[in-house]
C-alpha cells in the first residue's frame, strides 16, 4: 500500500459527524491499488499515479464552487465563512462572513455555496439560529467581492430535529436551484415526511432564485448530504440509516416536473431493503450503489464527475468514516441488484483520509474536503 505524507500540520479544528452518529476520526490518507471489491468495474485508465496534494487548511471546509470568469475556488467553512483560493494560496480573511446568523456544528452551519451561471450572483445554503433552512442569495462583485449588504432569503424550511439538514445546492444551466432536503432528522423517519408530498423534507427541490417558488422533482431521501449536477443527471449521496449507505441518480433533471417526481423509497427502503413496513413506495427508484456499514464506513460523503484526468468520467465519492474514496463510471444506472451487488461497482483509490466530508469539483479539478481542516487536490 502506498502512503501519502502530510505536508502540512493539521490543527485543533472542532470536528463532528456528517449525518451519522459515532463517525470515527480517521488517520493519514493511504493510497490503494485501484480495485473494484471485486474487479467488475476497475478504472477503464490507469490509475495507479492517483495521488492527494493537501493544498490547504481551513476550519471545517464542507464546498467548494467556482464562478464564470473568476479563477478562484470559494471554499466554505461550516462556522459561518468563505475564503477564496487562487494561485494554490487561501484567503485567510474571507470574502463572506454569516457566522452571526448560523452556528456551525453537529449537521448545522453554512453547509452550501453555488454561483449563478454568469458569477454575479452567490447562493447560499445555512440553518439559521433556529436550526431551520434557509436558501438565501447576494450579489457578487466582478473582483470577487461577496456584497454582505445584499443578502437576500429565497425560503425557509422549518427543521423539526436537529440533524439531517442534507444542505447542498448546484445551478441549473437556465438558473433555477436545486436544493436537497433531509428528512427532518432524528433515526428512522419519525415524522413519516419523506414521501409524504405535502412536506418539503426528504426531496429535492427545484427553487426559483427570484421569486422562492418551489417544485417537489423527487422524494424518498433521508440525508442527501453532497449532490453534484453533470450532463443532466444529479448525483445523490444519501447518508443511510442502520446498515446501507447508497448512492442515488436523479436522471433527466432538465425535463422533472411535478407531473413526474421520482421517488427514491426512504423510509420505505433502505437503500433495496424493506425498512418503515408502514410506508408504501410502489414507484421506489433503487440506488446506483450501496454498501454496508462496516469496514467501508457508515457515512457517505459525495462525490462529483471527474472531467479530467485518469478518472474523467467517473463520480468520485468518499465515506466520513472510513476514509475510503471510490469511483464508478458515470453513466452507471439504477438497479434492482441486491445491495451486496451494488457494492461491487466501486473501484476503491484511498483507504484512511481524514474525516473527508466531501468532494467537490471546480474548475475541472476535484478536492477532497476534510471536516478536520485539511483540503486535498486529486491528481492524476
Amino acid at each position: 500500500m502506498r502512503r501519502i505524507t502530510l505536508a502540512l500540520a493539521l490543527g485543533a479544528l472542532a470536528l463532528g459527524t456528517v449525518g451519522a452518529c459515532g463517525a470515527q476520526r480517521a488517520t493519514a490518507p493511504g493510497a490503494q491499488d485501484d480495485t473494484s471489491l471485486d474487479d467488475a468495474s476497475a478504472a477503464s485508465a490507469d490509475v495507479s499515479a492517483l495521488t492527494l496534494s493537501p493544498v490547504a487548511l481551513l476550519d471545517q471546509p464542507v464546498d467548494g464552487a467556482h464562478r464564470a470568469g473568476d479563477d478562484a475556488v470559494y471554499f466554505v467553512s461550516r462556522a459561518g465563512t468563505i475564503h477564496r483560493f487562487v494561485n494554490d494560496q487561501l484567503s485567510n480573511e474571507p470574502v463572506l462572513d454569516i457566522s452571526d446568523l448560523t452556528e456551525g456544528e453537529g449537521e448545522r452551519g453554512l453547509l452550501g455555496l453555488a454561483f449563478s451561471p454568469d458569477g454575479s450572483v452567490a447562493y447560499l445554503n445555512y440553518t439559521n439560529r433556529s436550526g431551520d433552512t434557509v436558501v438565501a442569495s447576494l450579489n457578487v462583485a466582478a473582483n470577487g467581492a461577496f456584497e454582505r449588504g445584499s443578502l437576500r432569503t429565497i425560503i425557509t424550511i422549518e427543521q423539526p430535529f436537529r440533524n439531517h439538514n442534507a444542505g447542498d445546492l448546484v445551478v441549473e444551466p437556465n438558473g433555477m436551484l436545486l436544493v436537497p432536503m433531509g428528512d427532518g432528522g432524528s433515526a428512522d423517519d419519525p415524522l413519516r415526511v419523506s414521501l409524504d408530498d405535502s412536506s418539503l423534507l426528504g426531496k429535492v427541490l427545484r427553487v426559483d432564485a427570484a421569486t422562492g417558488a418551489t417544485t417537489i422533482i423527487a422524494k424518498g431521501l433521508r440525508n442527501p448530504w453532497r449532490v453534484d449536477l453533470f450532463d443532466d443527471r444529479l448525483w445523490l449521496a444519501d447518508v443511510g440509516q442502520n446498515k446501507w449507505e447508497e448512492v442515488s441518480v436523479l436522471d433527466s433533471v432538465s425535463s422533472r416536473t411535478a407531473n413526474n417526481i421520482i421517488d427514491f423509497g426512504w423510509s420505505a427502503y433502505e437503500a433495496n431493503d424493506r425498512f418503515n413496513d408502514d410506508q408504501s413506495s410502489a414507484s421506489h427508484t433503487p440506488p446506483v450503489l450501496a454498501y454496508e456499514h462496516g469496514e467501508n464506513g457508515c457515512s457517505v460523503s459525495g462525490g462529483a464527475v471527474a472531467v479530467s484526468g485518469s478518472l474523467r468520467g467517473r463520480y468520485v465519492f468518499a465515506d466520513y468514516c472510513s476514509g475510503r474514496v471510490w469511483s464508478t463510471p458515470a453513466d452507471i444506472t439504477s438497479t434492482t441488484s441486491s445491495n451486496a451487488s451494488l457494492a461491487s461497482r466501486m473501484t476503491l483509490h484511498f483507504d484512511a483520509v481524514d474525516s473527508p466530508a466531501a468532494i467537490v469539483r471546480a474548475h475541472n479539478d476535484l478536492y477532497v474536503l476534510s471536516l478536520s481542516g485539511t483540503i486535498w487536490r486529486l491528481n492524476g
